[in-house]
C-alpha cells in the first residue's frame, strides 16, 4: 500500500519515478495494471492472507429453440411478458432452476415460457406421437392390445413391474395357446398369470363419452330438420338440434 501511494504521489508531481504520469496517461493500460496490483496487495493485507479465487460466474444455458410463432408459445410468452421481471426470475427459482447472471431479461421470459409449457406438457414437439392403429393385426397378441383396453392396462402393469416372465407367457399364450402350456403350465404362476389374461381378455369394453354432443352428417337435404328430428327421436329424446345445409345440397 505505501508503494502505491508513492507511486501515485510521484506520477503526480511527475518526478522520475517507475510510471510516470506522462507514461500513464500515454498507456492507460499501465494505470489499470498498477490498480490491479494495488487492489490486489489492499485484499492481501486486509485479509489477513491469500484468500481463495472468487467464483466464475456460471455460464449462460442454452436456451432451446422455440418458435415464438407458434399461437401456444405466444399465447404463453404473453401471460409472462405481463410480470414484472423480478416475479419471472422468482418462479423460475421457485422450480429448482438455478438463473444464470449473464441471462438477460428477454431470455429469462423465454425461459420461464419453456419451463411452464414442459411443466403441463403443451411444449410444441416436446411430446411423442400418438401410435396409430394398423389396418391389420400381424398377431393375436397385437389385436388385443388394440382390441382390449383391460389386456393393454395388464401389459403396461407388467412392463412397469418388470415382470418379463408375465410378458413372455402372455404373448405365447394368445398367439399359440398349446405351446405356452407346454412351456410353462404347472407353476403357481402360471395360472396366476393365465387367470389375469382370461379376466382382462373377457372384461367388457365400455366405450367413454366425455360429450353429449352428437354430429351426424349425409341426411337428404330434402328431409329437412323436422325429418332428422323425428328420426333421431327414434334412438331417444333430444335435449337439442341444429341442422346445417352443405353448400352442395
Amino acid at each position: 500500500l505505501a508503494w502505491c501511494g508513492t507511486l501515485h504521489a510521484r506520477s503526480r508531481r511527475r518526478s522520475a519515478s517507475l510510471l510516470s504520469h506522462d507514461v500513464l496517461r500515454r498507456h492507460p493500460r499501465y494505470m489499470t495494471s498498477a490498480a490491479l496490483i494495488c487492489a490486489a496487495a489492499a485484499s492481501f493485507l486486509v485479509g489477513g492472507g491469500p484468500r481463495a479465487p472468487a467464483a466464475l460466474p456460471r455460464a449462460g444455458r442454452i436456451i432451446a429453440a422455440i418458435d415464438y410463432k407458434d399461437p401456444a408459445v405466444a399465447a404463453e410468452f404473453q401471460k409472462v411478458q405481463e410480470r414484472p421481471i423480478e416475479l419471472v426470475e422468482a418462479e423460475i427459482e421457485k422450480s429448482g432452476v438455478p438463473v444464470p447472471p449473464s441471462l438477460n431479461e428477454m431470455d429469462m421470459r423465454l425461459m420461464l415460457v419453456e419451463l411452464r409449457m414442459r411443466k403441463a406438457g403443451t411444449m410444441p414437439g416436446g411430446g411423442k406421437a400418438a401410435p396409430k392403429k394398423p389396418a391389420s393385426y400381424g398377431s393375436k397378441y397385437e389385436e388385443a392390445l388394440w382390441e382390449k383396453p383391460a389386456f393393454k392396462r395388464l401389459i403396461d402393469d407388467y412392463r412397469a413391474r418388470g415382470n418379463t416372465n408375465a410378458l413372455n407367457l402372455a404373448t405365447e399364450y394368445l398367439n399359440s395357446p398349446r405351446q405356452a402350456a407346454d412351456r410353462y403350465a404347472g407353476t403357481g404362476a402360471y395360472d396366476e398369470t393365465v387367470a389375469a389374461i382370461d379376466a382382462a381378455m373377457s372384461a367388457k369394453v365400455e366405450q367413454q363419452v366425455t360429450s353429449g354432443r352428437v354430429a351426424f352428417g349425409g341426411f337428404p337435404a330434402a328431409m329437412g330438420e323436422a325429418a332428422i328430428r323425428m328420426t333421431l327421436e327414434g334412438f331417444g329424446p333430444l335435449a337439442s338440434l341444429s341442422v346445417d345445409v352443405s353448400d352442395d345440397g
